[in-house]
């Protein structure tokens, strides 16, 4: 009986969900400069290797001055890719097209020293496979978007 136990138990340790699952491993830093790139890593599983060729995508601006925005949710393609039930993404998210947060940022300070307010976000993630199995969403934690030289 015990060594039945524990080869149940061995062989379901290391299962991979039919859920997808994906874990932020590297980001390239929290602070971005003007005009600069959002490298985020991620290592994905999922048991069929069925995962869908999107990544979605949600920002959250959390600066206390409320102001309009701009694609606060979008999704962003992945390569396709060989069937498998792990292995890495890499996104590379860039400025103009992804960061940016605020359509008409307020102003900060006095002119002649007045600038554009940064935009402070929190960026999360979630991936879903072909069945339509979606996993948990990940949060890169707060990223800090420069908006002035």
């Amino acid at each position: 009986v015990l060594l039945s136990t524990i080869a149940i138990y061995s062989c379901n340790k290391d299962k991979v969900a039919t859920k997808p699952t994906i874990k932020i491993t590297s980001i390239n830093g929290n602070l971005i400069p003007f005009g600069g790139v959002l490298v985020v890593e991620m290592d994905f599983t999922d048991k069929e290797g069925d995962i869908n060729n999107t990544i979605f995508v949600q920002k959250i601006r959390k600066n206390i001055r409320a102001t309009a925005t701009i694609r606060d949710t979008f999704s962003l393609t992945i390569p396709d890719f060989p069937v498998k039930s792990t292995g890495e993404i890499q996104l590379n998210m860039d400025y103009n097209n992804y960061l940016v947060s605020a359509i008409n940022p307020p102003k900060v300070g006095t002119p002649p020293n007045e600038k554009f307010e940064d935009d402070t976000l929190e960026i999360r993630f979630a991936l879903r496979d072909l069945a339509g199995n979606v996993s948990d969403t990940v949060s890169a934690g707060t990223i800090i978007v420069l908006r002035n030289n």
